[in-house]
């Protein structure tokens, strides 16, 4: 009734009863290590360190009561758990994760369809939100892979609980779901916001900053950029200008990996993370006249950092590679989206109520040749 799963079984674990007939005995005196080595099978094997994470990660959201209906636990609090051996687990899982985001390419090639989400910002409710209503099921079980386009944590309260259920699927189901690097996957931006302090907060200092390195280390390896069947570019700033690149996706290849420092080991990288489109009607004509001899690039007057890009730009680089659409994140939109640049460029945000404002939250579906916009009711 609930449409959880209930058991997951492998064939030898029913031998011995009604589920199996005799006639399946010989095909069970194969390899059976062979198989206990499937990703499938690992999937559901609650012991290991993924889905140890996952189940801890259920209890932290749902609101325990007592026999009077006092609540032992509300939604969205750890109670009496044992901290050390959340940490432990965590980094577990965060020196499995950073080998599987170190043999990814920089430039990752996703096939639809796929659910694309957005900026998350510790936003734990809303990331539960997407999951019941995209992949209630579970990811490995859902017709679709995931990709979400980073700034995981900062402004959120729960940035660990964010990282750590990412991180876990990942793990579980690391074909299916991928993640890119945003610029607040940055330890400086971290020490500025609300990461680094967080960190701290939950697991006392000593034991604290040894899980944020952890974290920043897979955050290190992280790629870049994504693309969608060979159509849709995805990144979480926007397109590469051609002041360190020469526009074409190969240059992406070429990004070094672990990335420490971006802004100076890999100015491409830089610009992956933090780039922002311009609209027409927010130019001055100084910027105008910057963008035409700049190949439609100028300066970042919003960041003070790497660049802003026009519709120009934009079509340039699609025409150049090939691509129909970019999907990127970066910048809140009060209705979760904004179609932008003559319906060539969609900003997704998929944290709602961001800073307190009012916004909603969005995801994209790229299915069939078709990019929708997705926005969930987290009320």
């Amino acid at each position: 009734r609930t449409g959880v799963v209930s058991d997951v079984n492998t064939l030898w674990d029913l031998q011995g009863t009604s589920a199996l007939s005799h006639s399946i005995g010989t095909v069970l005196e194969g390899d059976k290590a062979r198989f206990q080595r499937l990703p499938s099978v690992q999937c559901f094997n609650q012991k290991s360190h993924p889905n140890e994470m996952l189940t801890g990660l259920r209890y932290f959201e749902r609101p325990i009561r007592r026999p009077d209906g006092t609540f032992e636990k509300k939604s969205f609090e750890w109670g009496p758990v044992n901290k050390p051996a959340f940490a432990k687990c965590l980094l577990a899982i965060c020196h499995e994760v950073k080998n599987v985001f170190m043999d990814e390419p920089r430039l990752l090639k996703v096939q639809a369809p796929v659910y694309i989400l957005g900026d998350l910002h510790g936003n734990f409710q809303d990331l539960v939100c997407f999951e019941k209503a995209l992949w209630r099921m579970g990811v490995l079980l859902t017709p679709a892979s995931f990709l979400f386009l980073g700034d995981y944590v900062d402004r959120g309260e729960y940035g660990i609980e964010v990282v750590a259920y990412l991180f876990a699927q990942k793990l579980l189901v690391p074909d299916k779901v991928f993640l890119i690097r945003g610029n607040h996957e940055l330890r400086a931006v971290q020490e500025r916001f609300s990461f680094h302090s967080e960190c701290v907060q939950k697991f006392g200092e000593k034991i604290g900053l040894e899980v944020w390195e952890a974290i920043n280390q897979c955050f290190d390896a992280m790629p870049l950029a994504a693309v969608v069947d060979s159509n849709i570019f995805c990144a979480h700033g926007g397109i590469p200008s051609l002041w360190h690149s020469s526009g074409q996706l190969a240059d992406m290849e070429n990004i070094p990996v672990p990335l420490h420092d971006p802004e100076h080991e890999s100015p491409l990288a830089w610009e992956l993370m933090w780039a922002d489109p311009l609209s027409s009607e927010d130019t001055s004509p100084e910027q105008q006249e910057d963008l035409k001899l700049n190949h439609g690039f100028t300066q970042n007057p919003k960041r003070g950092t790497a660049h802003a890009f026009s519709h120009q730009a934009l079509q340039d680089f699609l025409t150049r590679n090939g691509l129909s659409h970019v999907v990127r994140a970066h910048e809140v939109q009060q209705a979760g989206f904004q179609v932008q640049q003559h319906g060539k460029l969609l900003t997704v945000f998929s944290s709602s109520h961001y800073c307190g404002g009012t916004n909603e939250a969005a995801c994209v579906l790229a299915d069939r040749n078709k990019i929708r916009t997705i926005r969930l009711d987290t009320t």
